[in-house]
């Protein structure tokens, strides 16, 4: 069980983020919060952050942490100033955040593939915003 506070220290996720997803290709994130008990967030195609293609949100319910994204879910099993690890409700995988620094944040993934553990860990930097 956790509490709001707990809750609160997913704040090292805002913020706006690019990353290079397994194929190579540059993909752009932004994590906010829209309220005491929810973040969210949303992935973009261009640095500009215009228009994007998909998201997820992380809700806060009854002591819960949920996060959400398509049909998969997963419930927080560890919370910490730097870091969160989800296990999989309804997924294959279970992930992991980490905060490196201020500028720097770290997703791994880990799933089983015949036996086989698997992993891919992403490193994400900040985007900084122009003027």
């Amino acid at each position: 069980m956790f509490s709001l506070d707990d809750f609160g220290k997913l704040q090292f996720l805002e913020g706006r983020w690019q990353g290079q997803s397994s194929d190579g290709k540059a993909f752009y994130e932004q994590y906010d919060r829209p309220d005491q008990r929810t973040f969210r967030s949303r992935r973009f195609s261009d640095a500009g952050f215009t228009e994007h293609s998909d998201g997820s949100t992380i809700s806060f319910l009854d002591g819960e942490v949920l996060s959400s994204w398509g049909e998969f879910t997963w419930r927080a099993s560890e919370i910490g100033a730097a870091h969160a690890t989800f296990a999989p409700v309804q997924a294959p995988t279970q992930f992991t955040w980490r905060r490196i620094d201020d500028n720097t944040l770290e997703a791994r993934q880990r799933w089983s593939t015949d036996g086989n553990e698997q992993q891919l860990t992403i490193r994400m930097t900040k985007v900084i915003p122009i003027g």
